[in-house]
């Protein structure tokens, strides 16, 4: 009997695939037969509508021809920066350790480079690099030029890297510019240049004042390039060629 049973099912299964094939000629015929009798206008529409073409002589909006974009960022420029966010951005820098003043014309933030390069260095330390890329990242988005001047004490210095404190100067502007560069504000809005020992603010002749000289001047433009300034312009302007201070 379990013979049989076996015998049975499996000459029965012939039957399963011949069923099959049956109902795919079938639906196979049908396919060739429809299109056959449809007009060829109709067949290529319904080609060009599953390739997701227009219709032959169908108008066509010119928005369905492009795919929507993603709305634009508004990239409008922030206003001016004030004192007030300035000082925010500084808050974490001892006080002892970076000036802000404020004219009709420009802010004047001044860092002394003892507590933020290194001696005889351009480098920053990691701590000093955070408070720097805070301020930098206030500024960005602003459309405000930005002088950055540093000066050194009248101590010589002659090294591989630095020859002269005008590498040195220059070399420790250089170094805050990337760092707000590196925060978004754009190369074209920064000027750098290197002072050396000269613009004194000390006497050199002591510790305590040759350290006040060694400091690096960050002038921000009060007034974004379009915008036109007072007629009446204070002596000292730090954007007029050759007068920062």
């Amino acid at each position: 009997m379990s013979d049989m049973d076996e015998g049975g099912a499996h000459g029965g299964s012939w039957k399963i695939a011949l069923a099959d094939l049956m109902t795919v000629l079938m639906v196979l015929f049908l396919v060739l037969w429809l299109i056959s009798i449809v007009d060829p206008k109709d067949r290529q529409a319904f080609v060009n509508a599953m390739q997701g073409e227009p219709p032959i002589g169908a108008e066509v909006d010119d928005q369905q021809l492009f795919t929507p974009q993603v709305e634009l960022i508004d990239l409008e420029m922030k206003p001016p920066v004030s004192r007030d966010e300035v000082e925010k951005a500084l808050k974490d820098v001892n006080p002892k350790d970076v000036e802000i003043e404020e004219t009709a014309d420009y802010l004047k933030i001044t860092l002394h480079s003892d507590s933020f390069f290194e001696s005889g260095r351009a480098t920053i330390t990691d701590a000093t690099r955070e408070q720097l890329e805070v301020l930098g990242e206030t500024l960005a988005g602003r459309d405000q030029a930005i002088t950055i001047t540093g000066y050194t004490d009248n101590i010589p210095i002659s090294n591989l890297v630095y020859p002269s404190n005008w590498e040195l100067s220059a070399g420790r502007a250089a170094t805050v510019a990337r760092t707000f560069i590196y925060m978004g504000l754009a190369s074209s809005q920064i000027t750098i240049s290197g002072k050396a020992d000269n613009n004194p603010v000390a006497d050199n002749d002591t510790a305590y004042g040759r350290s006040l000289n060694r400091r690096v001047i960050i002038f921000v433009d009060k007034y974004p390039e379009e915008t036109e300034k007072p007629v009446s312009e204070p002596q000292g302007n730090p954007f007029k060629a050759g007068r920062v201070q």
